[in-house]
């Protein structure tokens, strides 16, 4: 593992667990379409159905396949994915996610198919014997990457996989994608907000406890006290329900929009972005706010402190600490000079370190060979 590969690639598969707007598979839609530009033949895999990715990448020209697995126990799933690499055998696999690269390791060892396992957590989730698999089977990797310096050190720390196996390379994004020209009376307005209240937004899946959504549904209790302000939620998933429920029991003044195909243009009309996460390995949404030119006001876990300078581009605070997220935004909201100053520094950070041209150059010198 580790060692530059010995044949030409030319065809690449990509694997995934689903298409749905998480920050692996914009990765994935990011990276795919740039290494099509540079002549590679590239397909994308999904163990779920179709969803906003396999759109998006099937209108830039990309091959999708799903496998229409039913669930995380749907078996069947192992058994199409032996077969249609059988049939169509890449010359390299990119897996994303523990249930997409643990396969692909047994599958490619087993058909002579090499592969690169991508990890993006700090595998907060992972059980002992989830542990013992992923040691196992990763000599079964050509090379692990992994997207921050804090997933390496979970893999080393926690895992026993030996540094000199992984390579980190930290996400990436088309930062000129997010300079997006809008009317933001007007889409404050399409939005249902007030236009003479602060906007604190986060982007996220509405998965507790990992993603903190309750914690900062309790510093927003504190803030509104203070300053004339409305939250913006932006996400689906398995506790948007119980969220709205809770949010209407405190008297919050939130807005749930769901999933949403327009971030861009929503990043335009808050203030603050903020994420409250409990477990993050490197959130690409960060990257997207920070294009927006806002500030940011984000955890201290996994590959946030790689992208958010604390007190310089924004504020790094404790997990789960709701008295002190609420202080941080309350001061930012107060202080329109040093929202200004955080959103162009950060705006120049992501520019000068996060370039998703300079993510895909090193992704491919994982088999081209030079520094990974």
């Amino acid at each position: 593992m580790g060692n530059i590969l010995n044949k030409p690639v030319n065809d690449i598969l990509f694997v995934t667990v689903g298409y749905t707007l998480g920050g692996s598979e914009k990765m994935i839609a990011r990276i795919a379409p740039r290494l099509k530009s540079r002549g590679y033949k590239v397909r994308v895999l999904s163990f779920k159905i179709w969803g906003p990715i396999s759109e998006e990448l099937t209108n830039k020209g990309i091959e999708c396949l799903s496998l229409q697995g039913g669930g995380k126990f749907d078996l069947r799933v192992l058994w199409r994915y032996f077969l249609y690499l059988k049939r169509a055998p890449p010359d390299l696999i990119i897996a994303f996610l523990y249930r997409a690269y643990i396969p692909s390791r047994f599958l490619g060892f087993l058909l002579g198919i090499p592969n690169i396992s991508s990890v993006r957590d700090l595998g907060d989730w992972m059980n002992t014997i989830q542990k013992l698999l992923e040691k196992a089977t990763a000599s079964l990797s050509y090379v692990i990457y992994s997207c921050s310096k804090e997933v390496t050190e979970f893999l080393v720390r926690d895992i026993g996989i030996k540094r000199k196996n992984i390579a980190t390379i930290p996400n990436g994004i088309d930062v000129e994608s997010f300079s997006v020209k809008i009317n933001r009376g007007k889409k404050i307005k399409e939005l249902g907000l007030n236009a003479n209240s602060k906007i604190v937004g986060t982007v996220s899946r509405l998965y507790e406890p990992t993603k903190g959504i309750n914690i900062l549904l309790e510093a927003f209790r504190i803030i509104q006290d203070s300053v004339d302000s409305e939250l913006l939620i932006i996400g689906g998933g398995k506790d948007e329900k119980s969220l709205k429920e809770k949010s209407e029991k405190m008297k919050i003044n939130v807005s749930f929009l769901g999933a949403r195909s327009d971030i861009g243009e929503i990043l335009q009309v808050l203030d603050i972005f903020v994420l409250p996460s409990l477990s993050e390995g490197f959130p690409v949404v960060i990257l997207e706010a920070m294009a927006s030119g806002l500030p940011i006001i984000a955890t201290s876990i996994g590959g946030i402190p790689e992208a958010v300078e604390n007190g310089q581009t924004g504020f790094i605070v404790e997990p789960g600490n709701a008295n002190e997220l609420a202080t941080n935004i309350i001061s930012l909201l107060k202080n329109d000079k040093k929202r200004k100053q955080f959103g162009e520094a950060g705006l120049k950070r992501v520019k000068e370190k996060f370039s998703i041209e300079e993510t895909v150059d090193r992704i491919e010198s994982l088999w081209k060979g030079g520094s990974m």
